[in-house]
């Protein structure tokens, strides 16, 4: 197995490429920004991102993406998707079946009524309004037959290609929130770059001054999260989920902190925000290898506050960064010299092979 965490900006776009009976499988978590598929260069020419070449490689292989997540309506996450169908208008003809809880499919769930405004066409013009593009894409994919409209909930099993998908988020709680009128995220449910401030302190100094509050975002705790277990190997997605929900899962499937889920990688929550990833979920996973997917230009991602706590409870472990760069301005020489063993890192073409 194969994944891959492509450069995303600010971010999460996922590819994991196995082989099932034979056949090569792929798997796409999220697109990442509209950027990630294409953006305008200074000349007006189109710059083409990483889902765009590598939905390009797919083609070239006579591949499909045969599972396409999509966690949750945030622009980070669903805009590089809606830029590929924008422009590409075969796009659907190599798509397996998408996940996606959508307005429509969480008011059945609740047996509630639909909210209209939800499902209104929104303007041509791009205003990076998430919640409009979470409904463009609900149309999208109904109007070509390639949405599983199964409702992804927490402690749910699925079964599909060889793997089991063991969901961890979001809790019903969580998806109810998104019965009412959709609408953007204010700036301050989110992290700000005042937390550029805590690059000034060392590892040693947050773990002593740790206090966690929650992030609070509706459109975060709607994540869809879950435990991917493939040939007997566990691999953990945690999407921008509340870690609350995560751990409560997590101790339904029978895990705690003495017998832990043992994972081969974990891509942290949220883009490492503090508000995303506590102690007490960190405790629950077993892993030496863990990712974190931003490029740092909003809300001030990784917080190493979140470094700290991994720290604290794996000092032996790699943290690998999709945007290698951002380790220089995080971690310091006193950092290095009071947790030696602790490696925040890069992969070549930030591509991970599992055997």
């Amino acid at each position: 197995m194969k994944i891959k965490s492509l450069k995303a900006f600010n971010g999460d776009a996922i590819l994991i490429t196995f082989k099932e009976k034979g056949n090569e499988r792929n798997i796409l978590i999220d697109g990442g920004m509209p950027a990630t598929y294409v953006q305008k260069g200074k000349n007006g020419k189109p710059e083409y991102g990483e889902l765009k070449t590598t939905i390009d490689e797919i083609r070239l292989r006579n591949e499909k993406i045969d599972l396409l997540v999509l966690t949750h309506v945030d622009d980070d996450h669903i805009g590089g998707v809606l830029q590929w169908f924008e422009k590409d208008k075969e796009a659907h003809k190599i798509i397996g079946q998408v996940w996606f809880n959508s307005g429509r499919l969480i008011s059945e769930y609740f047996d509630e009524q639909e909210i209209v405004e939800n499902l209104l066409e929104i303007p041509n013009e791009r205003t990076l309004t998430s919640i409009g593009q979470g409904v463009k894409f609900e149309e999208y994919i109904e109007e070509n037959g390639i949405w599983d409209k199964r409702i992804v909930v927490a402690l749910e099993y699925f079964d599909y290609l060889g793997i089991t998908f063991k969901v961890l988020s979001p809790s019903p709680d969580k998806l109810k929130l998104l019965l009412g009128k959709w609408e953007k995220e204010k700036p301050e449910s989110l992290d700000t770059s005042a937390d550029k401030n805590d690059y000034e302190l060392s590892l040693a100094e947050h773990i002593k001054k740790d206090k966690f509050n929650e992030d609070t975002s509706v459109h975060n705790g709607s994540s869809i999260a879950f435990i991917m277990t493939y040939e007997k190997k566990n691999f953990v997605f945690l999407a921008d989920a509340h870690p609350t929900v995560v751990v409560n899962s997590l101790k339904a499937f029978g895990y705690s902190k003495k017998r832990p889920l043992k994972a081969e990688l974990v891509k942290i929550s949220h883009h490492g925000s503090k508000a995303n990833n506590n102690i007490e979920m960190l405790e629950l996973i077993k892993s030496s290898k863990y990712l974190i997917s931003t490029n740092g230009d909003k809300h001030a991602h990784p917080n190493k506050q979140l470094l700290a706590r991994l720290a604290s409870v794996n000092d032996n472990c790699e943290i690998y960064f999709n945007y290698p760069e951002q380790i220089e301005q995080i971690i310091m020489a006193k950092d290095r010299s009071d947790f030696p063993n602790f490696k925040p890192t890069s992969k070549e073409n930030n591509e991970f092979t599992f055997e």
